[in-house]
Formats: C-alpha cells, structure tokens, sequence
C-alpha cells in the first residue's frame, strides 16, 4: 500500500486539536493549560488523565500510558498507525496525499471499508423508507403505529430493509464496495471468499431498520423490527428485533445505543436515562429528554457502564418496563452499577405500561411521579429480596444483608458503604451501628483476594525493593519536609517512577497534582488516595521515622537512583535490540548512538 505523506501526517498535527478527539471518549475539564478527566484506560474514581493541546500529547498517571494523538487513536480504536491517520484524517475532513499515488479500494484499510460501507447502508435504508413504493405500509407504521413524525425518521436515519434477497448486495456492487468488506459487514449471507455480489443474500429483509453508531456517530451496526413485510422465508423471521452480528467494528458489549446523542447534552452533574430499547430512547429524544440511551438488547455489560463513568454524570436513572423481566434486568444491573461506582435510581414503571406508551401520552413530565417514588439500588435490593406475605425473619434480614455486605465489598469510600448498610438495615428494621459492626467483623475475617484467589507474587529482585524503597523515601521527604515537594516534582521524570508498587503509583500521582497545579499543599496527598493499599501506605509515611540529616541530599540521592536505574534499563533493552541485528544495518548504527548517549547522561544525575 502506498505511504502516507510525511506532510500529510505534520498536517494533522496542526491542524487537529488533540482535545477535539480526546472529549469523544473522556469528559475534559479545564486545569490550568491542560485538560483533565477520567482515565479511559482502567477504571478509577479520582481522575489522573491530562491532555496537553499545546504541546500535542497526553498522559495517563494511573497506567503510564502517554502519547500523540495518533498512538491516541490506535490505543481505543485498536487500529495500526495508518488506520488511525486514516481514521483522523475522515473526521476531520483532511485530503491524505500518498508517497506513491492514492491507493485502491482494496488496499484501504478494511475497517475503514466497513464504516463507509455502513454509512452507505444507512443512507440506502432510509432512502428506500422514504421513497419506495413498498415502503409506504412501512411509513404508515411508523406515523400512525408508532406515532413518530417523519422528522424523526430523517434526523436519525430510520430505514427500511427490501425484502428482496440481493437488492443492498446490488447497491453496492454500484459504489465499487469490495466483496471483502461486504464478507466482514454482517449485512449479508456469502460463503467465505466469496466475490460475485450476486451470491451475497441480505442478512436484513423487510425490516424497520434503525443505525446504531458508536461513540463518535459512525454507524457501526443495526437494530431491525419486524413488520409484516418480513418474509416467512427468512432465517429470523419470528423474531420481533434482530442485531447486526459481531464485526471488526462492532461489539455489542461495549457499544450504547444512543450515547453519541446523549454526551452531547449530558450538563454538569446531569443524569443519564438509561431505556430498555432503541425506539424508546428516540422516543426520549423525541419529547426532550436527550440523555437517554439503550443497552444493545442484552443486559448491560460493565464495558458500558464505564463507557457511562468517563462523561462523569451525578447519576444514572434507569427507567424499564415494568413487568418482571423489567425488574429482572435492574436487579442484574446492581452489582455492576456498585462496581463500576456509578450511582443509579430505578423508576419504577406500572405493570403492563412501557416507556413507549408512558412517553407517547405524557411527554417529558410523565418521569416526574416516577422519579418522587423512585428507587436506590439498594432499596430496590431489599424490596424484592423481603419475603411475601409475612413478616421477616431474623434469618431473612441476615440474609439481605449479606447480599448488601457482598455488594459494597466493590466501594472503595467507607462513608458511602456505611450509608448502604444504614439504608438497608432501615429498611428491614435492624440497627444500623449493629449491622456496621457486623459488616466490619466480616471484612477482618474476609482472606485477602491476594492469598485466597490468585497464585503467590514472585519474590521481589534486590533492584525492585531498591526501587520501591526510594519511591517510598521520597513519598516520606515530600510529606514531613513540604518545602521539597514542588522541587523533587519538577525535577522527576515520569519514566524513572516504578509504578508496580503502591508507593510508585501514589509519587506519580502525587507529582502530576503538583506539575498540574491541582494541590496547593502537600497536606492534600490525603485526596489522592483512593483504595486501601493506599490508605495504608499514608499511615504507614505518618507514622515511621526515617532519619534523615540533609533533606536535600538525600532527596537527590533517591532521584539520582531512580534517574540511573531508568537509564540502565533502557540500555540494557537497546543491547539486547543490538545484539539481533546486522553491524551494517543503518538501525544497528542509530542504537549505538543512543547507547553512547545513555552512558553521557550517566555522568550527569539529577540535581535540585
């Protein structure tokens, strides 16, 4: 495949602004020059993910992970360099100039295929809707049946599906889209390798057919309703929806319906609406609750809902059906909601009335009585595990509130886990300070997951203790001479913190909240940690006394073994690199001149 242009790869630097692209998967919020949110990366409640528009690059100090804009792109996309310029350059509509002339159809990439292909698919569906003449029952039945107006067809690309066996494969055949990608899409029935497009059948036939787009609002599958236009011959015709397959571009799992809508009118300290299906939360849409979104017809994954955490909403209220299966999926949502540390609160429908009709009627203010009885997740919890018909046993409330004991064990805040054990012990009548005390003798005797659950860690080498004990010293010098906090900040590199240890995490941590100016003072160290290794590291840095003459020299000699180890390392890397390649290779040259640069850098450590 041709080569993409150094000029065109410069051009996107410039001209993209990293923030831009970054705020499609983390909710940024200004910090001085950088921008700060939740880690896309891994689950954490403090956010410790900086973007840095002027100077092009992020950094993530929870996993170490940093770069351009670029290695951005290939990290939550999963795509090589090419497909992430590629990927960029369409957004932000940027022409990419080729080395050796553009390249063909087939040589582009095959993700890249499938997004226009999809997008092309949407277009043609909605077109068919529209216009066809066998579409006009279907029209009818999303005006009169529905009670959508053909607005909302338009704006969300609401399609329908011929029932002809070949006629999308057709359409495509006239916009030159390969056989591969076609094979790849999930829109059609071919054996594998298959290229005569008259062999590709329509995996969606006489369907409503409704987009579901990713984060960014590329359509990555569909959602199809049956209608009486579906025909007896098709593979799935009994069932009222079907989705698109997994593809290379689809994961139902972590994909909600609707959230490329939704974040875009989430407010600060706004609240998600989560809905059971696709049409109610265009119906949400429709009425002006924008927020909402929809799981892809399975229960909710905690793929999702970290997808949810990272545009930070006060809470998520829940809103499903409300016969038991409605009930059924919220109570499978709790344990995940706990986890995930999102906050959510259940409406609670009648029986036998859906969001659909309650929206359809009501509007907007038909959630305000909902949302006065709404339910916590723990009150929800309660409720259905209370036996019917008769008064609660002391086994019954014993039994709850283990339920509730093995639910908080995922919270790391020990105020936020006492409130659901007093909600809970209210609710069923037993004392709360008991239940707490109950709840903590249990926790004492829980086995550490470590020792009961995974295999025993490797012994630590003498160069890790090295590492984790001068991490650990310049934790203890920072917090009892805050004088050198801000120095030995600006003074460390990332790279040399060894963040496999508890104490290298919270130094990283505790020098990005400086660099950043997010802590004014040393004392707010207590802010930064989170779960209990952390909490216990503190103590023990308040408690024990190291002794220490000359502050200064001492901080630089941790900085100096730090800065050395780092280096050391990377030579060591840079040899073994060396030792795999031709004397006369070019590369073979280059290494040799980072080597003999790494040795200069030795002679000259770190100073204050």
């Amino acid at each position: 495949m041709p080569r993409i242009s150094q000029r065109s790869i410069e051009t996107i630097k410039h001209q993209v602004n990293l923030v831009d692209v970054v705020s499609t998967y983390v909710q940024l919020k200004r910090s001085g020059r950088s921008f700060k949110g939740l880690s896309p990366f891994t689950q954490e409640k403090t956010p410790s993910f900086y973007v840095h528009p002027d100077k092009g690059y992020y950094k993530c100090f929870s996993t170490g992970e940093g770069g351009d804009i670029f290695n951005f792109v290939q990290k939550m996309e999963n795509l090589e360099f090419v497909e992430s310029i590629e990927f960029i350059a369409k957004k932000f509509n940027i022409t990419l100039e080729y080395e050796a002339g553009g390249p063909s159809r087939e040589e582009v990439s095959l993700r890249k295929q499938l997004f226009d292909l999809h997008e092309l698919a949407a277009s043609w569906f909605h077109q068919q809707l529209s216009q066809s003449e066998e579409a006009a029952p279907v029209r009818t039945y999303w005006k009169e049946q529905r009670a959508f107006e053909s607005k909302i067809a338009s704006e969300y690309l609401i399609g329908y599906a011929p029932a002809s066996t070949n006629a999308l494969a057709k359409f495509c055949e006239t916009k030159g889209i390969s056989t591969a990608a076609m094979q790849r899409s999930g829109l059609f029935f071919a054996r594998e390798g298959e290229r005569n497009y008259g062999n590709f059948r329509s995996f969606f036939r006489g369907r409503l057919m409704i987009p579901i787009r990713d984060v960014q609002g590329r359509v990555v599958a569909f959602t199809a309703r049956q209608l009486e236009q579906t025909p007896t011959d098709d593979r799935s015709h009994q069932a009222k929806y079907i989705n698109s397959p997994e593809t290379p571009i689809f994961h139902k799992g972590r994909v909600l319906f609707g959230m490329d809508h939704a974040r875009k009118h989430l407010k600060e300290g706004g609240n998600f609406l989560m809905v059971e299906g696709q049409l109610d939360a265009i119906r949400c849409w429709s009425v002006g609750l924008d927020t909402a979104i929809a799981p892809q017809g399975t229960g909710i994954t905690e793929d999702q809902l970290l997808l949810l955490r990272r545009y930070e909403p006060s809470m998520v209220e829940c809103l499903l059906d409300g016969d038991s299966a409605g009930r059924k999926a919220a109570l499978k949502t709790i344990p995940l909601a706990f986890k995930t540390g999102l906050e959510f609160q259940f409406l609670l429908l009648p029986e036998k009335v859906d969001p659909d009709d309650l929206l359809r009627e009501g509007g907007a203010d038909a959630l305000e009585p909902l949302r006065q009885n709404a339910r916590s997740a723990i009150e929800l919890l309660v409720e259905d595990s209370l036996p019917e018909g008769r008064t609660p046993t002391t086994r019954d409330k014993t039994l709850i509130l283990q339920k509730v004991y093995e639910l908080i064990t995922e919270v790391s805040s020990q105020v936020a886990r006492e409130d659901y054990i007093i909600a809970a012990a209210r609710l069923i009548g037993v004392d709360a300070d008991a239940a707490i005390r109950d709840f903590s003798s249990q926790q004492k005797n829980r086995p550490s997951p470590n020792t009961a659950q995974s295999p025993p860690s490797p012994v630590k080498t003498g160069q890790d203790a090295l590492l984790t004990r001068a991490n650990w010293e310049l934790l203890w010098l920072a917090l009892h001479h805050p004088e050198f906090a801000k120095p030995i900040a600006e003074t460390i590199d990332y790279e040399w913190i060894d963040r496999s240890s508890t104490a290298g995490r919270l130094l990283s941590r505790l020098v990005a909240e400086i660099n950043e100016g997010l802590i004014e003072d040393i004392s707010q160290i207590e802010t930064l940690s989170e779960k209990t290794q952390d909490k216990e590291l503190l103590a023990d840095l308040h408690l024990k006394d190291l002794e220490v003459e000359e502050p200064q020299k001492h901080i630089e000699t941790c900085l100096q073994h730090l800065y050395k180890n780092h280096l050391n390392q990377t030579r060591i890397e840079l040899e073994q690199r060396l030792s795999n390649l031709s004397p006369s290779s070019d590369q073979h040259l280059e290494i040799m001149r980072e080597i003999s640069a790494i040795r200069k850098a030795l002679a000259h450590p770190p100073k204050l």
